[in-house]
């Protein structure tokens, strides 16, 4: 289906995907804040200075960006979907979700502020009070969409091409959907943000929380005993969590729920809040804000451990910093809370009613609030983004946008903070600051740079000529750029992947290439036979991961010289303690550096599949420095992995973590080669 609402901009997109020498790994942004921990960043890379890097001039108030794959996506106000460049602002696509939902409405308006928009691999997941929205987020063309009538209306006609090529039921096929047993019937009145785990989307209606499968939308199953403004779900492993506010019995109820099925685990009742908020998982237990309190859950119980009252109205979702918990009170101000009993460790005060909303990456948090400023006799509300740390509360920067407008909830993704205000979006955090500043239909020239000629255009003019710019830019950026790098060649070579007794056995591989801190080069194989023939860069330090079900990932990084390369994979075995490679960290630090997340993610995977896995992590040392120090050390590094791994989906139950310091090693400390092998990260076995 052709989409009008394409700029030529989507050029880039174009062009970027033919010089890309194979598809670069998706970024999936599943929930409100991008991860189980509502941190608000994706690659926990902190923003260094409050210099703008673009802005971006929308029809109307921006809010929601969130970030994919290179490109940062939000609507506005009049239900506008924006595609932009991450680097450069430009405009890829722009949908309007009151026009698309008039298909199903003719002659009506669309109901209600469009929520969180969500990503999964290539598919981006938009929702407004009636309709939910499935869109390819390179093209913004329509994958799927589903209305909130009683009889529910698809957007394609029934022998459209989507429908031809929709799989008809099949009871001899496990888990096909049955439209005799299931209805793709949505209730009126979407509640609340959607969450997607394991390829299923989870929402909450006004009388009914249900799951959806995502590659069609039909429903999987919904839980009627939920009723009354359910939702704001959040997921862990294989639960989901949510709430259900009922008006007619003055209850308040928090449900944890078992994903697959929609079965009822536990359920706790606490005191109605005036707004519900999604709950957080940390180790063990399930943290919920209502009202001025935070209550403390049991994860495997739903029993109460504690709960606080902070004296004012909470304000925000509850967030997760490495150590801590964080919200806002009172619409003005940050808490910082210990998780263990809720004691409070510090607070940030932002000024009566500022609206602050907030990311936090590794130890720094970044603030986005609303004050008033005085422009000619009126009073204005203009953003100020703050960056703090946590340890000293003291300010790092601070950037104020240049036009008004009042805050909402910014996004970060590779050292740039996206900042909603008013209606533009700024990408704060570059390393240069440029004297003008062209993005979308935003002029911002402080120093009087621009051609005078060009600032007397009408919009219309502008328009075109923004159009023209875009798709010129797009063309000459793209040549400049495969001009100046240097060329990639591929070849060919052999790969096996093979057991402990170095037996052949079937694996997906994933082929990684790295430059300059970005990734030019990403693909996925099966490998099914020994000395199988692969395509891979003509270059050195290329990843090669191997991920097998039962067996630990492993990845080894080869070089331009390599012909033959064979991975060999242990076995989870329970009692067993396996040795991580390529598990780094910065030095003398527990943060865990980027190159190290992939091997981590493939077994976050692997865990996944295989829910009966439980591991303990091990964190070890070589004896350079005090016994003391590697002890904390080696501690923390741990930590750092179970938590990363939490982050991505693993339930705490299944995770234990434990520092051995320099205690146990494997090595002589007396040489290079020996340290270097005694710094390890270590998987035990529990249970499988």
């Amino acid at each position: 289906m052709e989409n009008k609402y394409i700029k030529p901009g989507a050029v880039l997109c174009i062009i970027c995907f033919i010089f890309l020498a194979g598809p670069v790994a998706s970024s999936d942004w599943p929930i409100y804040k991008g991860n189980i921990f509502f941190t608000g960043n994706n690659d926990e890379i902190t923003v260094k200075n409050s210099n703008l890097k673009w802005l971006f001039q929308a029809t109307d108030m921006v809010y929601n960006p969130i970030v994919s794959d290179g490109m940062v996506y939000f609507v506005d106000i009049k239900k506008n979907v924006y595609c932009l460049e991450e680097d450069s602002g430009k405009l890829v696509w722009k949908l309007n979700l009151k026009e698309l939902s008039a298909r199903f409405f003719p002659g009506s308006k669309a109901a209600g502020k469009v929520k969180y928009p969500l990503v999964k691999d290539n598919r981006l997941i938009l929702t407004d009070n009636f309709v939910i929205y499935c869109l390819d987020k390179r093209t913004g063309n329509v994958l799927w969409a589903r209305t909130g009538m009683s009889d529910e209306k698809e957007l394609f006609d029934r022998d459209s091409e989507y429908n031809r090529k929709t799989p008809s039921y099949d009871p001899n096929r496990a888990g096909a959907w049955d439209p005799s047993k299931h209805s793709t019937t949505l209730v009126e009145g979407i509640y609340s943000d959607p969450v997607i785990a394991s390829d299923m989307i989870f929402y909450g209606t006004r009388n009914v929380f249900m799951s959806r499968e995502i590659i069609q939308g039909h429903l999987k199953w919904d839980n009627k005993s939920i009723k009354s403004y359910s939702g704001f779900p959040s997921f862990y492993d294989t639960y989901i969590f949510t709430q259900s506010m009922d008006y007619q019995k003055n209850t308040f109820t928090l449900y944890c729920l078992d994903a697959a099925t929609g079965k009822v685990v536990w359920a706790n009742t606490i005191n109605k809040p005036e707004q519900i908020f999604s709950p957080v998982v940390y180790r063990r237990n399930v943290y919920l804000a209502s009202g001025s309190f935070v209550h403390c859950f049991n994860l495997a119980d739903g029993s109460r451990v504690w709960e606080h009252n902070y004296g004012e109205t909470i304000t925000s979702n509850p967030s997760f910093t490495e150590r801590e918990i964080l919200f806002t009170t009172g619409n003005r101000q940050v808490t910082i809370i210990e998780p263990s009993d809720g004691s409070i460790t510090a607070s940030i005060n932002l000024g009566e009613r500022s609206s602050p909303y907030f990311v936090t990456i590794r130890d720094q948090i970044y603030v986005a609030s609303t004050f008033n400023r005085k422009v000619g006799d009126r009073d204005l509300p203009f953003t100020a983004l703050r960056a703090l740390r946590f340890d000293r509360k003291d300010m790092l920067w601070e950037f104020i946008p240049p036009f008004p407008g009042g805050a909402y909830q910014p996004a970060a993704s590779g050292g740039i903070m996206f900042l909603p205000a008013g209606n533009y979006l700024y990408a704060v955090g570059t390393d240069y600051y440029p004297r003008i500043i062209d993005g979308g239909d935003a002029i911002y020239d402080p120093y009087g740079k621009r051609d005078p000629d060009d600032k007397n255009d009408s919009r219309a003019d502008r328009d075109k000529k923004s159009d023209e710019k875009i798709e010129k830019d797009a063309i000459d950026k793209a040549i400049k750029k495969k001009e100046a790098e240097p060329k990639t060649d591929f070849r060919t070579m052999k790969i096996s992947v093979k057991d402990e007794n170095n037996n052949p056995i079937q694996a997906d591989i994933d082929i990684k290439r790295w430059d300059n801190g970005k990734m030019v080069f990403s693909r996925r194989i099966r490998i099914t036979q020994a000395d199988q023939e692969i395509t891979v860069p003509d270059a050195d330090d290329v990843e090669i991961t191997a991920d097998s079900d039962g067996y630990v990932p492993k990845k080894i990084v080869i070089s331009r010289e390599d012909e033959n390369k064979s991975i060999n994979l242990e076995r989870i075995e329970k009692g067993k303690g396996i040795v991580v490679d390529n598990i780094h960290f910065e030095i003398n630090s527990a943060y865990l550096k980027k190159e190290s997340l992939n091997i981590l993610d493939r077994m976050i995977e692997s865990m996944k599949r295989n829910t009966k896995i439980r591991l303990e992590v091990r964190g070890h040392t070589d004896s350079t420095g005090t016994h003391e120090h590697n002890m904390k050390l080696s501690e923390k590094r741990a930590d750092a992995v179970k938590d990363y791994m939490i982050k991505g989906g693993i339930s705490p139950e299944r995770l234990l973590s434990q520092g051995f310091g320099p205690d146990k090693p494997i090595a002589d400390n007396t040489s290079t080669g020996g340290r270097r092998k005694n710094r390890r990260t270590e998987f035990f076995i529990l249970d499988k």
